[in-house]
Formats: C-alpha cells, sequence, structure tokens
C-alpha cells in the first residue's frame, strides 16, 4: 500500500484525549508528520448521565465514523470507552503500556475515612465507583459529578466532600505528584485495585485502525506491548461474557505476577440503595497453558451465582 506524507490521527477534543494521543505518537516511529484531527464525541455533549442515553460508542462512534469514511487513518481511544466487539470493519492496531488502573479518592484534608460524618458527599457518575464505595466506606451521599478532570476537581474545590478519579488520567495530565494534586488542596486514597477493581481496560489506551489498512504496522508495533494487551483482552472477554457492559457495576482487573495470571472480578447487582449493595467478589488464578478453560470456568461460575440470587431474591 502507498505510504503517506501525513498520517491523519484521530482523538477527542478533551485535552486529556489529545494529550494521550500525543503520548501515543511521541512513542512510535511514523516515518511521516503526524496531525491530530480533534472530533467532539456524543458523550462530550451529553450533560446527563450516559447510562440514561446508550453505551460506550457515545466517546468513539464518531471517531469510528470518521476511520471508516477515510477522514482520518487512525484513532486513539481510552480503551474502558470502547465497545466489545469493534465495529466491522475495524480493529485494534497497538495497545501501549498501560499507565496506573486504579482510581483515586480525592478528600477534604479535614476529613478521616475511618469516621466520617453523615452526609459526606462523593462526586462520581459511575455505578461502578458508587457502588464500591457505598460499600466500602459509611455514611458517604454519592453525587452525579461528570466532565473533564479540570471541571471535576472544581466542583470538588467548590463543596464536595471527595470525588473519584482514574489514577491514569491526573498521571497523564501531570497533575499527581506525590501523593498530591496539583493546585489543590486535598489529601488523597489511591484504592487498591484488588479491593476496588477497576474497570476493565482502565488506564489503556488503544490505537484503532481499518481492516486490511497495514501502512502504519511497523511503526505501531514500536508502541505496542504486549502483556498490556494480554491483559485488557483478558478483562474485555470477561465482561462480553457475563453479557454486562460499561454501565453496570463491573470491576475486572487482569494482570501478570510471575508465570501465572490472576484475574480480579467485583460485580454488584443492580441495587435498589447503593448503601444496600453486596457485591460478587471472584479470584481466578491460572497458568498460561490452562486460561482459556480457566476463564470460561470463572465466567460460569459468576454468570450461575448471579442466577441463583436473583431467584433467590426474587423468591423473597
Amino acid at each position: 500500500m502507498k505510504s503517506t506524507s501525513l498520517v491523519r490521527i484521530g482523538s477527542r477534543q478533551s485535552a486529556l484525549a489529545m494529550a494521550q494521543t500525543q503520548q501515543v505518537i511521541n512513542g512510535t516511529h511514523f516515518n511521516s508528520k503526524c496531525q491530530i484531527i480533534p472530533i467532539i464525541s456524543s458523550g462530550d455533549k451529553i450533560p446527563g448521565l450516559l447510562r440514561d442515553h446508550g453505551g460506550k460508542s457515545l466517546f468513539t462512534k464518531e471517531l469510528d465514523f470518521a476511520l471508516l469514511n477515510h477522514e482520518i487513518d487512525l484513532a486513539v481511544h481510552s480503551m474502558k470507552d470502547v465497545e466489545t466487539p469493534l465495529p466491522d470493519g475495524l480493529e485494534i492496531a497497538a495497545v501501549p503500556f498501560r499507565e496506573d488502573p486504579r482510581d483515586v479518592l480525592i478528600y477534604k484534608p479535614n476529613l478521616d475515612l475511618a469516621n466520617l460524618p453523615p452526609g459526606t458527599t462523593i462526586g462520581t457518575s459511575s455505578l461502578r465507583r458508587s457502588c464500591q464505595l457505598s460499600y466500602y466506606l459509611k455514611n458517604i451521599e454519592i453525587i452525579p459529578c461528570r466532565g473533564n478532570i479540570q471541571t471535576r476537581l472544581q466542583k470538588f474545590s467548590e463543596g464536595m466532600s471527595g470525588i473519584v478519579l482514574a489514577m491514569a488520567g491526573l498521571k497523564r495530565m501531570g497533575l499527581f505528584n506525590n501523593g498530591l494534586i496539583t493546585g489543590i488542596k486535598a489529601k488523597t486514597l489511591i484504592l487498591d485495585s484488588i479491593k476496588y477493581v477497576p474497570a476493565a481496560g482502565q488506564g489503556a489506551l488503544v490505537v484503532v485502525k481499518r481492516v486490511g489498512d497495514y501502512r502504519f504496522d511497523d511503526a505501531l508495533a514500536t508502541v505496542n506491548h504486549q502483556p498490556s494487551r494480554f491483559c485488557i483482552e483478558i478483562e474485555r472477554q470477561v465482561v462480553d461474557g457475563l453479557n454486562v457492559t460499561c454501565h453496570d457495576p463491573i470491576g475486572v482487573y487482569a494482570n501478570i505476577v510471575g508465570e501465572d495470571i490472576h484475574v480480579h472480578v467485583m460485580l454488584f447487582r443492580q441495587p435498589v440503595a447503593l448503601h444496600l449493595a453486596e457485591p460478587i467478589i471472584m479470584k481466578m488464578v491460572s497458568s498460561l497453558p490452562g486460561l482459556q478453560l480457566n476463564l470460561e470456568r470463572l465466567i460460569e461460575n459468576i454468570s450461575v451465582f448471579v442466577s441463583n440470587a436473583v431467584a433467590s431474591q426474587s423468591s423473597d
């Protein structure tokens, strides 16, 4: 296929998305000049809760459309925003090294997390984060909080007791330094990834291309990190196997420990009230040769557990 003098790389228009795309470009060795094409996604235009308006594609479909229509050559997404499977005609070209997948709780300096006063407000629009926080912390009230990182930090400064943000975004924006948030008076707690299991793909980026377009494969091979890609594919397989979406309160985290793969799943049944939410927590440790069979068993065990719990709840 002919080379091109300009590589057009699509990105959401937010400061974080643009910074992430530039970091991907910096890690590759394109023989041509790169141009970032900012594209406004549907998710960026919706003011309310995203789960009321559709699935993950709210943040990706405009970029997918541009890619399929040859308006851009590649697209860079946050992996947790990408649907399983990808739209027809598109495929993953590269997954760079995964940034820290954990969440960070940012809270007022005068608060003691072990003894929070009633009505302590925590801002997040993620149902997974809402359920996890309500399960582990007492006396909190979840307040919907959407927007880019700076918007949410501003809401915190204006009166919320705390907010939860992804560590990866804070680091990529240069806002997390030695446990402190740049420009904000606050304490921070990095939420343990085993106790507060992150969303599948959290912390990872993905480069998407058109099926059959091999022009940039060699350049992208320099930024592709196979262990990160492998773990994220496992996480996405669990989510897909359980037939859940990004709007369900589920965390899935896979990591490589020595020669084994550890997979952690934390799934909440849709709660009537957040403080009543009870999680299903499961862990799987597998060697590589038996991984696929063990994954299928893990998904089956969780599915049976959920079905039995729902049946028990219906009979009460």
